[in-house]
């Protein structure tokens, strides 16, 4: 077998799954029987990549990490399927079946009631012992994974082998030493720290006629703080985002949209890149109009990249996308639906009382993504680096949020997270991408001016940088400069 044969092979394996898992993630009927199987034959071809291949690292990282990933899929769908059935309540509905995992950001949308969703919030918290074993004995399987390859990557200039580990691996594909992400977070963190938590005195006594809450968390505040102007954002998403795909004259008919309501889809939006560039689907389910609209956009982002990256390109360069670089062109099509100029666009001029409110609400938002990531980026990598237990991440995370949001949350929260006790790592690519984007931002105002997505030649332009996949040229738009960024959300 040579290493084209082997590519074919995984990319085979890769698709079965992926299409596999977009039907447990959209609620419809799916054989997690046969995702066992297709997980043991991605362990397999994983294996003998690293044991007859090993080059190139890019591929390495991702076998070791895919054969982490393969071992515990059934502990992943355990997962998945205790937070459906186990993660419920046992006194509150939504749409006549009882709150769940799934529909919990729903239920806090509509819920008029603070000690309702107090109740919620509570109860949840409270069952993730059922979940915390699993996620325990997911993680450390993970780690041992890592371990049994420690030294599998060798350093062609001094013909030495590199440690590797879980946070190893994540650093080593993001192009970051752990220092420097640290350094990086720490500073976003800090920043944002104090005028978050002015701004969140001021708008909680505006939207809650209160103090926030522990349980008044990201997610519902993502939701509770356009409520007020939601009658002007009721606009079609998806006709939205399509419209400008369009104008910049992407081609749209890989891209597969799910916008229906299912009882046990998904809680969040979500891409799959069920096959580059060919078969991309977006999932999402409404929750409120503003945030369907950036979810939306955030969502078909990921599928706008993922359309345009070069066929022909090498498979790792395909598949091994850097979350860091996954993340950019989400966040940065997601940017249009904050822009003043997109928002006159779509409400009139004439509005601009509203527009300035909505601007003002995206602004807190934007403060409490970064403190919220800060905190749960930190303590994602203390997890690592420190080799923690679950318990004792709890502790850590409790600390961490208190730090930077001013929440006293308990630190159990972090297992009811979609992202915190799936993902070997991820969130701290938010956060490098919510940089890198708003630099690429700059980058095609400059070029194209500041309705840059209404026009054809900005298309062929993030054409041009996406198609290399994972050999993007940050440089042509990225210093990595916090404050490009932090200028929106600060002044």
């Amino acid at each position: 077998m040579n290493l084209e044969q082997w590519c074919k092979i995984d990319e085979s394996i890769s698709i079965a799954e992926n299409d596999e898992q977009y039907k447990h993630y959209a609620g419809f009927d799916y054989n997690d029987k046969l995702m066992e199987h297709l997980a043991e034959l991605r362990l397999s071809n994983s294996k003998i990549f690293i044991e007859h291949m090993a080059n190139p690292t890019p591929l390495l990282l991702g076998a070791i990490e895919e054969t982490a990933y393969s071992k515990t899929k059934s502990l992943e769908i355990e997962l998945h399927n205790a937070r459906t059935k186990i993660i419920v309540s046992s006194k509150y509905t939504f749409d006549g079946t009882p709150v769940n995992w799934n529909t919990w950001r729903q239920f806090n949308s509509k819920e008029k009631s603070d000690a309702s969703r107090k109740e919620v919030f509570d109860e949840f918290v409270s069952k993730t012992h059922n979940i915390s074993p699993l996620i325990e004995s997911r993680f450390s399987s993970i780690k041992e994974t890592y371990k049994e390859y420690e030294f599998a990557i060798k350093e062609h200039s001094t013909n030495t082998r590199q440690r590797l580990d879980p946070l190893s691996g994540y650093l080593k594909n993001e192009n970051v030493t752990y220092d420097e992400l640290v350094e990086f977070v720490k500073l976003l963190g800090q920043r944002a720290r104090n005028p978050f938590r002015e701004a969140l005195n001021e708008v909680s006594k505006i939207v809650l006629n209160k103090e926030a809450e522990y349980y008044d968390d990201f997610y519902f505040f993502r939701n509770k703080i356009y409520e007020d102007i939601e009658s002007r954002l009721a606009v079609d998403p998806l006709f939205e985002v399509k419209k400008i795909l369009r104008a910049m004259e992407f081609d749209l008919s890989n891209i597969h949209f799910d916008i229906e309501d299912r009882k046990n889809k998904y809680p969040s939006p979500i891409c799959f890149f069920v096959q580059i560039p060919h078969d991309i689907r977006v999932l999402y389910k409404s929750e409120s109009p503003y945030f369907d609209l950036q979810g939306c956009f955030h969502e078909t982002g990921h599928a706008m990249h993922a359309s345009s990256v070069n066929e022909n390109n090498p498979y790792w360069d395909k598949y091994r996308i850097p979350m860091g670089i996954a993340e950019i062109f989400s966040i940065l099509l997601e940017r249009i639906t904050k822009n003043r100029t997109y928002l006159q666009s779509l409400l009139g001029r004439e509005n601009e009382a509203i527009i300035n409110k909505i601007c003002a609400k995206n602004k807190f938002l934007e403060l409490f993504f970064v403190t919220f990531y800060a905190a749960n980026s930190l303590m994602k990598l203390e997890y690592w680096n420190k080799n923690l237990t679950v318990d004792e991440a709890c502790q850590v995370y409790a600390r961490l949020i208190k730090e930077y949001t001013g929440f006293d949350i308990p630190g159990q929260y972090w297992l009811l997270h979609h992202i915190l006790p799936e993902s070997i790592m991820y969130v701290p690519s938010y956060l490098l991408a919510a940089v890198r984007a708003a630099e690429l931002d700059s980058h095609m105002k400059n070029r194209f001016g500041d309705a840059w997505w209404y026009n054809r030649e900005s298309g062929k332009r993030l054409r041009e940088i996406m198609n290399p996949g994972a050999q993007i040229d940050l440089s042509i738009f990225s210093k990595l400069d916090s404050e490009t960024f932090l200028m929106e959300i600060l002044n």
